[in-house]
């Protein structure tokens, strides 16, 4: 059967009812969506809490493999915190332009999915945006702020009076999504991709405010105030292990944290030839001991797993936007091996490079002949 491909999440889900048996809890004024049965089961449950808050609770079991490609919702800052299927246990923060959304992404047949979701739109959304920054290590936010001064600037013509300034317009879409998501300007600059300190495990703290969340025994207001109240002891929760000077088992000082980052760049620099562990620690000043243990903590996964992300990040964007044969991009990418690249891609988006560029060349004819 062919894989199907999905523009917005409307095409896959459809209007529910409150009444809805499955639900933990609901009140008239949810928002709920449920799953088209031939490609998965379960609903999405979107609680608005107040103007530019809202708490999205997801309960859904994948059927069938399928494409989407959509950009995020491009003003929303979005904590989610995972309770059940593969990303358990995990909380993980997602930024209002993620750079992820230029990729095709493939949801692959799965067991069950259940986690919780605080959405920040206006007038909201600044407030804790800049909150999130003040959390993260001074070396990521030099990055974003460069990163948002460089992209205004080429999209413009004129610089902002500060990187800050640049990002803040950029924020409130001074600059649109279309002239950000420039594929030269995104891949060029892949540590800003993977970015580290968004995904963490759950601390037991959070699993016990998400159970409070699930279980909650109020209706009407009380039951939405109690659910505010939740939704931002939740997100204050997540800001507090953001930093990883506050939750290293190995202390890192600022120039230990200098060469993760670093480190970080010159892997995405380096796809086809990188350095060995030993090679790049030396070339950054640390040893091989704390270049693990200290890219564990800041980027949340070994320096081989960041690299191979980096890799198949790449590669999807090159086999969604390009006409380049699998071994090209392969090789572009840094693998000597169509098998390996296959395996590794595989793995990662659940089908293989061939299917999947398949699958994006025949959206792309279809959408040739509607025009």
């Amino acid at each position: 059967m062919a894989i199907q491909f999905f523009k917005q999440k409307s095409d896959y889900l459809h209007s529910g009812s409150p009444d809805d048996s499955r639900l933990f809890h609901t009140d008239s004024s949810d928002q709920i969506q449920v799953w088209l049965p031939h490609v998965g089961q379960g609903y999405m449950q979107t609680i608005p809490l107040q103007e530019g808050l809202s708490l999205v609770i997801l309960d859904y079991t994948v059927h069938n493999t399928f494409l989407s490609h959509y950009p995020r919702r491009s003003q929303f800052l979005e904590f989610e915190f995972c309770i059940t299927g593969p990303s358990s246990g995990h909380s993980t923060f997602y930024r209002p332009i993620d750079l992820t959304s230029l990729l095709a992404v493939c949801k692959p047949q799965q067991q069950r999915q259940i986690k919780v979701e605080v959405c920040f739109g206006p007038p909201f959304f600044m407030p804790y945006l800049h909150k999130v920054f003040e959390h993260l290590a001074s070396q990521e936010q030099k990055l974003i702020y460069t990163w948002a001064d460089q992209v205004y600037r080429s999209q413009l013509g004129y610089g902002a009076t500060s990187p800050q300034v640049a990002f803040k317009h950029m924020m409130n879409g001074t600059v649109s999504l279309s002239q950000l998501f420039r594929a030269d300007q995104t891949f060029g600059q892949l540590g800003f991709l993977s970015i580290g300190n968004l995904r963490r495990s759950m601390t037991p703290a959070m699993h016990q405010v998400v159970n409070q969340i699930l279980s909650c025994p109020y209706s009407g207001r009380v039951r939405r105030s109690y659910l505010e109240r939740k939704a931002l002891e939740l997100v204050s929760l997540k800001l507090k292990i953001l930093d990883p000077s506050r939750v290293l088992a190995y202390p890192l000082n600022s120039d230990d944290l200098d060469g993760i980052y670093q480190a970080a760049k010159i892997l995405a620099c380096t796809l086809n030839n990188p350095p060995s562990v030993e090679a790049l620690a030396r070339q950054v000043g640390l040893n091989r001991l704390k270049l693990n243990h200290g890219f564990h903590q800041v980027y949340g996964t070994t320096p081989y797993r960041y690299l191979r992300t980096c890799r198949l990040e790449l590669a999807n964007h090159l086999l969604s936007t390009s006409e380049l044969a699998i071994e090209e991009v392969a090789y572009r990418v840094g693998y000597t091996s169509r098998t390996s690249f296959t395996g590794a891609f595989c793995h990662r988006f659940g089908l293989s490079p061939k299917t999947f560029q398949l699958q994006i060349l025949r959206r792309l004819q279809r959408q040739h002949s509607a025009s």
